[in-house]
């Protein structure tokens, strides 16, 4: 094998290796800053429904 090709193979994985790092601190920074969402608080009552007519049956159908 080529020396100079090993060493490109060893930044290769040094490289993947910090940004993989980088990757993990972001998104642990981000979770850390993100706002806690607030819980919706609990319906003491249920809304109400809305009125609607009863259904009409269909007249039958000409042939």
């Amino acid at each position: 094998m080529d020396p100079e090709h090993e060493t490109d193979e060893g930044m290769v994985v040094a490289l993947r290796r910090s940004y993989a790092r980088l990757a993990w601190w972001i998104v642990r920074l981000n979770r850390m800053l993100e706002l806690p969402r607030v819980a919706e608080p609990p319906r003491s009552q249920r809304p109400p429904r809305i009125a609607v007519p009863p259904r009409q049956p269909l007249p039958p159908r000409p042939e």
